[in-house]
């Protein structure tokens, strides 16, 4: 854990997420306001500057993640659910190398 916040891109990354995280909850509890694509695409970004510090991912990876995870903010769904799960799975594998 120590080195995990030793490390510049990984506060980035984790600052990113959090402010996010933060700002995206306020609007959406406390205001009750939809949350904006900006703040998905905070999120999501943050999540891999989290996961995967020095690598890059193409803007449609980041524009199906963010459509993605805006269907499951706005349905009940279990199915629906399991699928954005299955599809972030996807980006995250396709972002980071596998362990040996």
């Amino acid at each position: 854990m120590e080195r995990f916040f030793q490390s510049p891109e990984n506060r980035t990354g984790l600052a990113i997420w959090l402010g996010t995280v933060v700002t995206a909850g306020l609007q959406y509890f406390l205001l009750r306001q939809a949350v904006s694509s900006i703040d998905l695409l905070g999120l999501v970004l943050g999540l891999i500057k989290i996961l995967q510090p020095d690598n890059c991912v193409t803007v449609a990876q980041l524009e199906k993640a963010i459509g993605d995870v805006s269907v499951l903010l706005k349905t009940g769904n279990s199915a629906a659910v399991g699928a954005v799960v299955a599809d972030v799975e996807g980006l995250v594998a396709g972002t980071v190398p596998a362990a040996p």
